[in-house]
């Protein structure tokens, strides 16, 4: 199978590597070209791939058996636009977008989405969920087997249920990331090794994984220890952000366990 990658980012870089390890006997993935406005980004991901790098869709190669979008969702609508792909299997990766910004420019288009935070200096995508969709049952049917690919982990979703599914996965992942990097730089300011915290992040994703996180949750807050909390808030004077987070998610744990 010939594939175009338009993109050159994040989901591009780690989904070709993917492609280009998944080559088996029965079905050989080609990456044949790597589109990017910045020359740069294109040739350094064409070469790793082994493909052509261009910088103009006008030379986007016609006769490729799949092209991938993966650029910024604010990007495809643009990138869209300058596409006319006729009856060639489209799709986009993005989470968010719904797979209509495609239909102009295919009339076989859908969406790949695969949920997890992905920065291209992963050596592989690793163990993921891919989120399907398509223009029609056939179209669908193509992405999943495009999806096998990268996982055994797959889900067809429409557009509404795909921007539900999104924002739970800002909540589980963005968010929480977010709450380790402010951890982190605390620790950092504090002179301690943030290490010493891999067992019990470690352990919070076990149990998440064994029942559900309302049996799990426990703190301060949880218990109503309000003397604890103005302990830590005085830690946090010298950190704002953090300090108002505190705050914010020991009043919903509250409201959660104790009315």
């Amino acid at each position: 199978m010939q594939v175009s990658i338009i993109g050159a980012g994040n989901v591009a870089t780690v989904l070709g590597r993917e492609l280009c390890r998944a080559n088996k006997v029965d079905k050989v993935y080609k990456v044949a070209q790597v589109y990017a406005r910045d020359a740069v980004s294109a040739n350094q991901l064409a070469a790793e791939l082994g493909a052509e790098a261009i910088t103009d869709l006008g030379r986007l190669d016609g006769g490729s058996d799949l092209y991938m979008v993966a650029v910024t969702d604010e990007a495809l609508p643009e990138v869209a636009a300058h596409l006319q792909l006729k009856d060639q299997l489209l799709i986009h990766t993005a989470g968010s977008v719904p797979k209509g910004v495609l239909q102009h420019a295919s009339t076989r288009y859908g969406v790949l989405w695969p949920m997890k935070m992905i920065r291209e200096d992963m050596p592989a995508l690793g163990p993921v969920t891919m989120v399907v969709d398509g223009s029609s049952e056939e179209v669908t049917r193509q992405v999943e087997e495009l999806a096998a690919v990268f996982t055994d982990t797959l889900v067809r979703a429409d557009d509404e249920m795909r921007l539900k599914m999104h924002l739970v996965a800002a909540f589980t992942a963005n968010f929480s990331n977010h709450l380790y990097h402010l951890a982190a730089d605390f620790c950092a300011a504090e002179k301690i090794d943030f290490g010493l915290f891999y067992p019990i992040i470690e352990a919070t994703v076990q149990n998440l994984l064994r029942q559900h996180p309302a049996q799990a949750q426990a703190g301060p807050a949880f218990r109503g220890d309000r003397q604890t909390e103005e302990k830590h808030l005085v830690l946090l004077e010298q950190y704002p952000q953090a300090k108002q987070l505190y705050q914010v998610l020991s009043n919903s744990i509250r409201q959660s366990f104790r009315g």
